[in-house]
C-alpha cells in the first residue's frame, strides 16, 4: 500500500517555494514549532536547506492563511490554536449547513446535475487508509460549499465559505490523521447520495454526524499539538 502523503490540488510541488511552504506548514501542523518562537528567514532557510526567497514567500503565504501572525520583534510566530474559537466556528458552520439541507423539499435541488457531478468528483478520489494530506481541507471545503449552493441560497454558501476560511488552520489538522481522508470521502458520498435520493432527514443526520466527528478529531489534534509545541519549546530555542 502506498503510504506517502498525496497532494490533490497543488501541482507546483517541485518548486522551491512550494517545497518550503509544505515543509514549514507540516512543522506547524505537527506542533514542531515552539509557542511564541520568532520565525526568521535566515534560520528557516538553514533548517529547510533552501534560499531565503522561498522561505519569505512561504511565510507570507502562511500569514495570509492565518497560520502565522507578526511577531512584535519582527518576523512571524505561529498563531496558537484556540479550542474555544474553533468550537464557536464549528457551531456556525453546522448551523449554516444544516439550515441549507433542511430547506429540502420537492423543489430543493435547483441544479440536480451539479450534485451528480459533485458525487462523481468524489467517487473519483483515491484516499487510502494511510493517506494524510493537509491540503485535502480545500477539497473538503469545496464539497460543503457546492452542497450548500444546491439549496439555491448563494448568500448562505458565501457565509459558509467565509467561516471555512477562518477555521481552515485548525481544520487542516483533521487530515493529518491516517484514515480521515478515506472516511471523509465515504461520508461525503453518503451525504450527497441521500440528498439526490430526496432523503432529507437522513442527509441532515449524516451531515451532523460528519461535522461532529471532524470536530472531535480536530479538538484532540489541537490539544496534542499545543502540548507538543510547549515541549518542543523547552528543548529547542534555535528558531
Amino acid at each position: 500500500m502506498d503510504t506517502s502523503p498525496r497532494t490533490y490540488l497543488y501541482t507546483d510541488t517541485n518548486t522551491a517555494s512550494s517545497t518550503a511552504y509544505q515543509a514549514l506548514k507540516t512543522l506547524i501542523l505537527l506542533g514542531d514549532v515552539p509557542i511564541g518562537a520568532r520565525l526568521r528567514e535566515e534560520r528557516l532557510a538553514e533548517r529547510l536547506n533552501v534560499s531565503r526567497t522561498p522561505v519569505r514567500e512561504s511565510l507570507l503565504r502562511l500569514h495570509a492563511e492565518h497560520f502565522l501572525e507578526r511577531h512584535p520583534e519582527g518576523g512571524y510566530r505561529v498563531i496558537n490554536p484556540s479550542v474555544q474559537k474553533m468550537r464557536e466556528l464549528y457551531d456556525i458552520r453546522r448551523a449554516l449547513e444544516l439550515h441549507a439541507l433542511r430547506r429540502a423539499d420537492p423543489q430543493f435541488i435547483r441544479d440536480r446535475d451539479s450534485l451528480v457531478e459533485l458525487r462523481e468528483d468524489w467517487r473519483a478520489l483515491d484516499g487510502g487508509e494511510s493517506t494524510i494530506d493537509a491540503e485535502f481541507v480545500l477539497l473538503d471545503e469545496d464539497f460543503h460549499r457546492r452542497l450548500a449552493e444546491s439549496a439555491g441560497n448563494m448568500q448562505l454558501a458565501d457565509q459558509l465559505r467565509k467561516v471555512n476560511e477562518r477555521i481552515r488552520p485548525v481544520r487542516s489538522h483533521d487530515f493529518m490523521n491516517a484514515g480521515r481522508i478515506a472516511a471523509t470521502i465515504e461520508q461525503h458520498l453518503a451525504i450527497v447520495g441521500a440528498v439526490l435520493a430526496r432523503k432529507t432527514g437522513q442527509a441532515a443526520t449524516l451531515l451532523d454526524r460528519h461535522i461532529g466527528e471532524s470536530q472531535a478529531v480536530v479538538e484532540q489534534a489541537v490539544a496534542n499539538v499545543l502540548e507538543r509545541m510547549l515541549s518542543v519549546g523547552e528543548r529547542d530555542s534555535s528558531w
